[in-house]
């Protein structure tokens, strides 16, 4: 098993690469599968492994969208902020319980997510306005489409190589939210869905004995920190040019991916 393989270096390095491609959109998911592949490893980082670093990236969004959740909890939010984060998450978790095991057995594959990762930058290009003046709609804004939108779009990351951040700052855009507000959103809507999720595979016995391993939880540190940092960086950096040279990295790594599938069949 990998976790009686591994090194506390080990667990470090995988929580700063969940910290990192967690919250830029360049894919988690995509990039677990890749790891697995190129390191010559046939199940990645083992399942509770990567609930773990993911339960760090999920306190690292906590922590980022704490004033909203906080306004959220005491009333103090606008009907259409609540609206889209509950009517989102609910399309995620619906979609997430019914396709989502279908998805995770049959599509982890190299190949899947190099076109994964193809989509994402396609989503990153064509979807990033050029200038802002179409963007004036803010969290106050929200309508059940959007929450509809904003769920589907999320629910696409089931797919590796498909971004979380990528596909809902995207449909954020589509839908005409500001740059700011678009961030908010995208990152307010995946902490139901990745603490779902968290709580889903992290429920049996096996999950806690590996949550309450002293290296695992160093790899829990690493992505909450690294997670913070890439929050931030995104946030300040949501404009065109980042995001298209984002989608480059994405576009390139996708063809790296299915040529290696190729190579291997």
């Amino acid at each position: 098993m990998f976790l009686a393989l591994t090194t506390l270096a080990a667990l470090v390095l995988l929580g700063i690469v969940q910290g990192v491609t967690e919250f830029l959109p360049i894919s988690s998911s995509g990039h677990l599968v890749l790891w697995s592949d190129w390191l010559g490893t046939t199940t990645g980082p083992g399942l509770t492994t990567e609930v773990a670093l993911h339960l760090g990236t999920l306190i690292a969004v906590i922590v980022f969208c704490r004033r909203d959740l906080v306004a959220m909890l005491s009333a103090k939010a606008s009907p259409g902020l609540w609206l889209v984060v509950s009517g989102a998450s609910l399309v995620t978790g619906v979609l997430g319980l019914t396709v989502g095991p279908l998805i995770e057995e049959s599509l982890g594959t190299l190949f899947t997510a190099g076109c994964g990762l193809l989509t994402t930058a396609a989503l990153l290009f064509f979807a990033t306005p050029r200038e802002d003046a179409g963007l004036s709609r803010g969290l106050d804004d929200g309508t059940l489409r959007d929450a509809l939108v904003l769920g589907l779009f999320q629910s696409a990351a089931l797919i590796p190589g498909i971004s979380r951040a990528g596909a809902t700052l995207a449909a954020a855009f589509l839908l005409g939210y500001r740059r700011p507000e678009a961030v908010r959103v995208a990152f307010l809507i995946s902490i139901p869905a990745v603490a779902g999720a968290v709580m889903l595979k992290a429920g049996d016995g096996a999950g806690r004995e590996v949550l309450s391993d002293p290296e695992v939880i160093a790899g829990m540190g690493a992505a909450f920190i690294v997670g913070l940092v890439a929050l931030r960086f995104i946030s300040v950096h949501v404009d065109r040019r980042s995001l298209v040279r984002f989608a480059i990295y994405c576009a390139g790594m996708g063809l790296a991916a299915i040529l290696s599938a190729g190579a291997a069949g």
